[in-house]
C-alpha cells in the first residue's frame, strides 16, 4: 500500500471504532463546509471563500489524523494527545470560522478580526501538531520500527 492510499478515509485497517467514527465525522464536516461555503459564494451576500479555505484545510488535516500514531510502535500517550489536539484545533478553527461569518451579517469585516486571527492561530497550532507527528512517525521509520509503505 502506497504512503497516499493509507490516507484515504475508507482505508480503515488498523484503526479503532472510535478513530474510523472521528474520521467519518470530519470527512462529513469538510464535506459541509465546502458545500456551505461554495453556496454562500453564489448565494450569499458577502464572499467568506477565504475564510472557509482556512477552516477546509484544517479539517482536511483533522480527516487524516486519527490514529496516525497507532502504527508507531511503542507511541506515547503524547503522541495520542498530539492527535486529539489536532482534532480539537481544527474544530475551534471551523467554529471561529463559521462565527465570524454568522455575527457579521453578510457585512465585510476588517480584514484581520477577532474570529480570523482565532480560526489562523488554531490552525497554527493544529499544524504544529501535527508537525509533531510527522517527524515523530519519520523517526520510527528510519530507526527501521515501520515498514516503508506506513
Amino acid at each position: 500500500m502506497s504512503t497516499i492510499e493509507s490516507l484515504f478515509i475508507g482505508n480503515t485497517a488498523g484503526l479503532s471504532r472510535v478513530d474510523k467514527a472521528l474520521r467519518y465525522f470530519f470527512f462529513a464536516l469538510l464535506i459541509g463546509t465546502i458545500v456551505y461555503s461554495i453556496g454562500g459564494t453564489f448565494f450569499g451576500r458577502d464572499n467568506r471563500l477565504h475564510d472557509y479555505g482556512l477552516a477546509d484545510a484544517a479539517l482536511l488535516l483533522a480527516v487524516c489524523i486519527p490514529g496516525y500514531s497507532r502504527h508507531i510502535p511503542g507511541a506515547h500517550r503524547a503522541l495520542r494527545a498530539c492527535e486529539w489536539a489536532v482534532m480539537a484545533c481544527s474544530l475551534v478553527c471551523t467554529a471561529t470560522v463559521i462565527v465570524g461569518d454568522v455575527t457579521d451579517h453578510g457585512v465585510r469585516p476588517d480584514p484581520y478580526n477577532m474570529p480570523w486571527n482565532v480560526a489562523m492561530g488554531a490552525a497554527l497550532v493544529a499544524f504544529c501538531f501535527y508537525t509533531i507527528l510527522l517527524v515523530s512517525k519519520e523517526r520510527a521509520r528510519r530507526r527501521g520500527l515501520l515498514p516503508p509503505a506506513h
